[in-house]
């Protein structure tokens, strides 16, 4: 088994540079760019690199969480796992919430979360 990781970076939607950063190393950006200016949840895949990017935007604040270590099946059933939570009220994803669906999914030990703000 890899060490799994998780980091965060948080950055303000009107902030250029900070949104530079935050969507640097994730897969075909591009595309959800103008979806983070209104609330909005999505992932992407980096097989190469064994890289997950869990991005959510409440339209003012984008957040990208970025887990290293984890495999395509496994990345899968921690989506299923988010899915299934984001339909309950109050649901708001961040590293703590992520690293508690990832123990409990996989029976994991995941290393320390290193917050960094935009």
């Amino acid at each position: 088994m890899n060490d799994v990781r998780i980091s965060s970076f948080r950055a303000l939607i009107s902030d250029q540079a900070g949104m530079t950063r935050l969507l640097q190393n994730v897969p075909d950006a591009q595309e959800i760019c103008a979806e983070l200016a209104q609330p909005c949840f999505t992932w992407r895949w980096q097989g190469a690199a064994q890289r997950s990017y869990w991005i959510t935007s409440d339209g003012v604040n984008a957040l990208c969480l970025t887990v290293v270590g984890l495999n395509l099946d496994e990345v899968i059933a921690v989506w299923l796992a988010v899915d299934e939570r984001r339909a309950q009220p109050g649901f708001a994803l961040g590293a703590r919430l992520l690293r508690e669906i990832l123990c409990e999914e996989l029976a994991l030990a995941v290393d320390a979360v290193a917050a960094d703000e935009g």
